[in-house]
């Protein structure tokens, strides 16, 4: 076939695959959705979502940002729940999944679990999103078009382990005991 042909078929394709109409919302967020870890753990996040009995969907495909990586960073590949086929994900996140028996659809759907390290003290956001025109993003609909999506955030807090809060505290004791004791 003709690298011309070709690309007019590329271009259909994309162009049938933006003019598709969305239907149903698609509601994905994290379970949990606020989450505190001391540093140094390792805890698990789901990615879940609500996706309407009336448009089940074929699949998915997301993105997944750490507003603050220096406070949490991922560990390993995301593990894709039970529903699901691993698909490939052109951004190399690896989230992206497809259905084959059958559509799915229902309330806090299992999409992913993620594996992270709490590595700082502080607070950071995560963020679902797609990638306007990214055909291997979204909920594409059975039996065509793709959902409208909301997102909703995550919220991590890392604090210090209780021993290091302890430590801290004892410092600060002995040092205004020392400076109170101290001549003048």
């Amino acid at each position: 076939m003709p690298l011309s042909s070709r690309l007019a078929i590329a271009l259909l394709v994309i162009l049938l695959g933006w003019g598709q109409q969305s239907w149903a919302t698609v509601t994905a967020g994290f379970d949990p959705a606020v989450d505190t870890q001391m540093v140094g753990n390792l805890f698990t996040i789901d990615i879940v979502a609500d996706i309407p009995e009336a448009e089940p969907v074929l699949g998915w495909g997301l993105d997944l940002t750490i507003d603050d990586p220096a406070v949490i960073s991922q560990v390993g590949s995301p593990v894709i729940g039970p529903l699901w086929y691993a698909a490939y994900a052109p951004d190399g996140d690896e989230l992206a999944a497809l259905a084959f028996d059958q559509s799915v659809s229902g309330t806090n759907v299992l999409l992913a679990t993620i594996t992270f390290s709490a590595d700082a003290v502080g607070q950071t956001d995560l963020i679902l999103s797609v990638t306007d025109g990214d055909l291997t993003e979204g909920f594409p609909l059975d039996p065509t078009g793709f959902a409208e999506v909301s997102f909703e955030p995550g919220d991590v807090t890392v604090i210090p382990e209780p021993l290091a809060m302890v430590l801290v505290v004892m410092m600060a004791g002995l040092l205004a005991v020392r400076r109170r004791h101290r001549p003048w």
